[in-house]
């Protein structure tokens, strides 16, 4: 399903998942966008620890692993990355966590997966969620003004120190602790990780694509840069994850969601991952 364009300022991708239980596994690359997921069916755990049935999977700053239990079935959506504090205020500064969507939303959040889980088909399922982000986000909330104060931050820590060193009026030390108390990370390693999403997007988007062309157009400074990046923040090769990705079924189908969800990237974002 399509997002919505009155909510593509919040959202990456709407996706469903369908994973037979010969899939025993899914892994994630190091990302910084954040999941609502509500599962359908199936068990699944990370690192040892079940995952809820209807979670919020925040950012993360390492390739992640989770493993399957029998067939699983999920439907969900793929938050922009200033969205998820945006909208739970207790998701603000949270990173490689897993959280049970009842406690960021609070009692509000039962009729919504009741009505995710009784409607009949996954389009459905799929606008209930839609429905919520859009009546969340809706006046007189303050959720837009702070979506809007995390893309300054991004932008602030793009554009670089002035020339007595701040930014948005801060010393570095000062802006550094603002940015890790809001998104989890340091600046530096948001912008590592968002070009490294950017990087696997656009290799699968263009798989047959020139390395060497690849590592120049993200940014890096050369092609061992690129790919140490990517084994160390996705966990294998650039190559075993793209012809991994081509697979029916495949552990790396989040990179073929990443793909699919590159071109909606707004302007203010985009900024934030120039070359360094």
């Amino acid at each position: 399903m399509p997002v919505p364009s009155d909510l593509k300022p919040w959202l990456m991708a709407a996706v469903v998942v369908d994973a037979p239980a010969a899939l025993a596994q899914s892994h994630f690359p190091a990302m910084v966008s954040s999941m609502l997921v509500v599962r359908l069916a199936g068990q699944v755990e990370c690192r040892g620890a079940p995952v809820p049935p209807a979670a919020w999977m925040s950012a993360c700053t390492t390739a992640t692993v989770y493993t399957h239990s029998g067939p699983v079935q999920a439907v969900g959506l793929v938050l922009q990355p200033e969205a998820a504090a945006a909208l739970f205020a207790s998701a603000r500064g949270q990173v490689n966590t897993r959280r049970p969507l009842a406690e960021l939303v609070g009692p509000e959040w039962a009729e919504v997966e009741h009505a995710v889980r009784a409607a009949p088909r996954d389009g459905a399922r799929l606008q209930v969620l839609c429905d919520f982000i859009r009546q969340w986000v809706a006046p007189p909330s303050s959720c837009e003004a702070r979506r809007l104060q995390a893309l300054a931050l991004l932008q602030a820590a793009s554009d670089g120190a002035t020339e007595d060193g701040q930014r948005m009026g801060l010393g570095q030390r000062q802006f550094e602790r603002r940015f890790v108390a809001h998104w989890g990370m340091a600046p530096k390693q948001f912008q590592v990780i968002a070009r490294l999403n950017s990087t696997l997007g656009s290799a699968l988007a263009a798989p047959g694509g020139p390395v060497v062309d690849l590592a120049v157009d993200q940014g890096y400074y050369d092609q061992s840069h690129m790919a140490r990046d990517v084994r160390r923040l996705a966990g294998e090769p650039l190559q075993a994850l793209v012809q991994g990705s081509r697979s029916p079924v495949s552990a790396h189908w989040p990179l073929q969601v990443g793909a699919q969800a590159q071109p909606v990237q707004p302007a203010e974002r985009a900024a934030s991952m120039r070359k360094r």
